[in-house]
């Protein structure tokens, strides 16, 4: 009878255990499910290979491009976007984003729509800035090739250009 009392109390001790084990678990995926804690994995993949931002406003495309490359390889959600991509902004990009309404702000394409319109960014600028290219002494020829694809590509894109 004792024994039998005993094993009762065991197999209700490993219940309780089990019971409170589970709790753990669903405690910790619900911690692991959060924003902020999604937010902090993905600020630190994107601050292991994400560039900044120049200072030059036509670098913000080269920027975003990036950015959003990141985005995919990571798949970050839409909601994190916006906020992810803050601190590699320069410092006048970070000016103008606190003058924004935070639902412009918090979301990433009306983010960036803000940002190319703040820093006039459009098929004009492309194309002055593409017949007043001049290399300087520190480009390589390799260099300043490149940037004159990146200014006629950025141009073409701003028109619609595809073939």
């Amino acid at each position: 009878m004792r024994k039998s009392l005993l094993e009762a109390e065991q197999v209700e001790l490993r219940k309780r255990e089990l019971e409170r084990q589970i709790m753990r678990d669903r405690t910790e995926d619900e911690r692991k499910d959060s924003a902020v804690a999604k937010g902090k994995l993905f600020g630190d993949a994107m601050r292991a290979s994400a560039i900044r931002m120049g200072a030059d406003p036509i670098e913000l495309i080269s920027f975003l491009r990036n950015c959003e490359q990141l985005f995919a390889v990571y798949d970050v959600p839409a909601s994190l976007q916006a906020i992810l991509i803050r601190p590699f902004l320069n410092e006048r990009a970070r000016t103008y984003l606190t003058k924004l309404d935070p639902q412009v702000s918090g979301d990433y394409t009306q983010l960036k729509d803000a940002l190319l319109q703040e820093f006039k960014l459009s098929a004009n600028v492309y194309l002055e800035r593409f017949n007043t290219c001049i290399k300087s002494a520190d480009d390589t020829h390799v260099s300043f090739a490149s940037k004159l694809t990146r200014l006629l590509d950025y141009y073409l894109e701003s028109r619609h250009v595809t073939t």
